[in-house]
């Protein structure tokens, strides 16, 4: 028998990886009672996760907000992939996110099976990153602020500096973020 903690994590897993579960279909999963079912989704729900249900034919439990981050399950190579994303964050020239990131990427590293580690000191012995000298620091609070433009469809003003140094004013309606 699966003890409770460990259930629990499960059944986070499973509702992570598709949209929506029916009560039968996470009971079959996990080998248990639709009882004990509801039950671990309301222990869930206490320890501040946002599991949602849905009542009828069709309806079923998923995760939606809470207050609480559940545990992320990754396989060998999302761990890869999320590791270098976050190496590379580390070099993006987003002021702030350096720290953040680089934090992020050592709890990482602290868990990671010893394959995936020494994968990633491959990449890491391969990689060089060379900042130019006129790389410039840009706030994520400015990237929010124009991510959240180009979501909205929001015209924006900024100030624009030609290659003769000409400086000027000019609203925009940005579409996307390039890197």
């Amino acid at each position: 028998m699966v003890n409770t903690s460990a259930r629990l994590l499960r059944l986070l897993s499973l509702l992570s990886t598709r949209r929506s579960w029916t009560c039968a279909d996470l009971s079959a999963q996990l080998e248990i009672t639709e009882r004990t079912v509801r039950r671990d989704i309301a222990r869930l729900r206490e320890l501040g996760y946002g599991i949602e249900s849905e009542m009828g034919p069709w309806g079923g439990y998923h995760l939606g907000p809470g207050t609480s981050i559940p545990p992320l399950i990754l396989d060998e190579e999302e761990a890869l992939a999320v590791a270098v994303g976050l190496r590379t964050a580390a070099f993006s020239g987003v002021s702030g996110s350096d720290q953040a990131a680089l934090s992020a990427l050592l709890k990482l590293r602290q868990v990671l099976p010893a394959r995936i580690a020494d994968r990633l000191g491959e990449l890491d012995a391969a990689f060089t990153h060379t900042a130019r000298p006129d790389d410039s620091q840009i706030s994520p609070a400015l990237l929010l602020d124009l991510a959240t433009a180009c979501r909205r469809g929001e015209r924006t003003q900024l100030t624009y500096r030609d290659g003769a140094g000409t400086t000027s004013t000019r609203r925009v309606d940005p579409y996307r973020l390039i890197y």
